[in-house]
């Protein structure tokens, strides 16, 4: 009796060293890329607290440098000073600032070609401002 149950033991265990050896290659993880995708106009809804919400407002995204954007917001009216954001590709699918950047967040998803981007209150006379919308 002892001998069946140590003879399906190792048939067990020899069973699982087959079956956990796979030949699955390493894919590598994406990092890095260009931030050229999120450059661009884009059309949407502005948010201001304390206001209506403003729709079919555009902004426009343009390269500082390989690893910063510009937005400004076309409605000068608005009275919004641009911003600028250091942002990285995220393995080709957002380009994204720094996670609690001072100054606010931008966030581009490639896929759907979809902008969010928030103005903090960075000085005395500014408003928060929220951006979201497509890429024309």
């Amino acid at each position: 009796m002892k001998m069946k149950l140590m003879y399906a033991v190792v048939l067990a265990l020899v069973a699982f060293a087959f079956v956990g050896c796979s030949k699955d290659k390493d894919e590598p993880i994406q990092t890095g890329g260009s931030i050229d995708v999120a450059v661009g106009k884009y059309k949407g809804k502005v948010e201001i607290p304390g206001t209506n919400a403003l729709f079919d407002q555009s902004v426009t995204v343009t390269k500082v440098s390989n690893d910063r954007v510009k937005v400004s917001f076309d409605n000068k009216s608005l009275k919004v000073a641009d911003r600028e954001f250091n942002v990285t590709n995220q393995g080709g699918m957002f380009v994204q600032g720094a996670v609690g950047a001072t100054g606010g967040s931008f966030l581009f998803d490639i896929k759907e070609k979809s902008l969010l981007t928030q103005f903090t209150v960075m000085a005395a006379g500014e408003r928060l401002v929220t951006f979201n919308g497509d890429k024309q």
